[in-house]
């Protein structure tokens, strides 16, 4: 059954199902197609279904032209899990965030499995790119029915953690390598076989758990070193010097250092939530870090130390309002992308709620922020004009998009914070810029 199928797809007769099609799935399900490989996509979000179906995009990275295809093909996409059936390979990339004791949430994935077992036949590999913990995927995989399969003979396992970076154009698996294991070494030579279609350089671990945590350690270590740049510009504000000057000069150094830059708090769906998924597993198993989840609390803490520096400058100022409303500038969590996944800017909200004060904001990536879980406004985002910005008791740089007038903004805002350090080249024309 091994070669059989490893046979199918050395002679690119074999077809994939991509099961979640968000900012990792879509991608990789556009990557097989233009392979020429025959590729479906299953999501239970019966909206991003009918965007796909009618060739419209909802996500920014990508065009609507790269989508024409499925209009003309409306069968390649679907909410139902009967594309399984005709797929060779099917490839989970859902969602895995952590539930509200910060402990790794996998019930989608989980629930995705359950699902799939009634469609899984022999021959066919069943692939994890989610980002989960140590040991997880092998324990997910538990629950497809044994007696049914002899995994590494008739069935085979795999996994190989994202490695997407939204809002890079330059991004390529031409120059990007992409882990990738499995459970036998059968599956190891089909994932390989798979993957080199699409990634010049698949490298394979030992095991599924070394892939497992090299993933977590790629994501930790950026959070590490932001909590560390976050932290530095909070000693550095108390003493008076410019975080950013010490950053630059720092990294005139042409080994040993490398360049992080501070901000709001942490976004995205992998660095707020890896060092937790970590930590998690760490704990059970009797050891309970301290420096991998100093840094996640460090960072989580980032958008209420903004929101204090606020309204100790808005108080200092003597800046007082009835109904006191600020402008935000940025809902995405990084710049030049429409991904608000975890974005600061929720937790800023809530904290600014706290203090009674009403926000509205400007987004170029959002015309309308989204509700989701944990937020419920669902506010559109207004006119960026000189009137409008002159309304606010104060403008907040949230998310430094490119495509932002920045100066229209420091002209017009009576205090303007800047928390990305945008605004340096205005420092010296505008007195009412203040750098948090």
């Amino acid at each position: 059954m091994h070669k059989k199928l490893l046979e199918k797809i050395r002679l690119k007769k074999f077809s994939v199902v991509v099961v979640g099609l968000g900012y990792v799935g879509l991608p990789l399900f556009l990557r097989f197609k233009n392979k020429g490989i025959k590729i479906f996509g299953i999501d239970n979000d019966k909206k991003k279904i009918s965007n796909l179906k009618n060739g419209r995009s909802y996500i920014s990275d990508i065009k609507d032209d790269n989508l024409s295809f499925i209009k003309k093909n409306k069968e390649l996409v679907s909410t139902s899990f009967d594309l399984i059936k005709k797929s060779d390979v099917i490839i989970l990339c859902l969602p895995t965030p952590l539930t509200k004791n910060k402990a790794p949430d996998l019930s989608y994935l989980s629930n995705a499995i359950k699902i799939i077992n009634s469609y899984l036949d022999k021959g066919k590999i069943l692939i994890v790119e989610s980002t989960v913990y140590p040991g997880a995927t092998n324990k997910l995989l538990q629950k497809i029915d044994k007696n049914k399969f002899k995994i590494g003979k008739d069935f085979f396992i795999g996994y190989s953690p994202e490695r997407e970076n939204p809002g890079d154009k330059k991004f390529s698996y031409d120059f990007t390598p992409k882990l990738i294991s499995g459970y036998t070494k059968n599956c190891i030579r089909l994932m390989r076989a798979i993957y080199k279609y699409i990634v010049k350089k698949p490298i394979a671990t030992k095991t599924i758990e070394i892939a497992e945590t090299s993933k977590l350690l790629e994501n930790m270590y950026r959070s590490v070193n932001i909590s560390l740049v976050n932290e530095l510009k909070i000693i550095c504000k108390k003493i008076g010097i410019d975080v950013f000057d010490v950053i630059e000069a720092a990294s005139t150094k042409n080994f040993g250092f490398q360049k992080f830059s501070p901000g709001p708090g942490m976004g995205g769906h992998c660095i707020p939530i890896d060092p937790y998924y970590l930590s998690w597993v760490s704990k059970n198993k009797g050891y309970e870090p301290k420096f991998i989840k100093t840094s996640g609390d460090l960072n989580s803490l980032m958008p209420r130390w903004i929101v204090k520096n606020i309204i100790k400058k808005l108080k200092l100022f003597k800046l007082k309002y009835k109904n006191p409303k600020v402008l935000l500038i940025g809902v995405s969590y990084k710049k030049n992308i429409g991904d608000d996944r975890e974005s600061p800017f929720f937790s800023i909200v809530k904290e600014l709620k706290k203090y009674l004060i009403d926000y509205d904001y400007f987004d170029p990536f959002f015309s309308q922020i989204k509700k989701g879980r944990n937020f419920k406004d669902n506010k559109k985002s207004i006119n960026l004009n000189r009137s409008n910005i002159k309304k606010y008791l104060a403008t907040v740089i949230i998310t430094d998009h490119d495509d932002i007038d920045y100066e229209l903004l420091c002209k017009n805002s009576k205090i303007i914070f800047d928390t990305r350090y945008k605004l340096k080249n205005f420092s010296e024309k505008y007195n009412n810029i203040i750098f948090l």
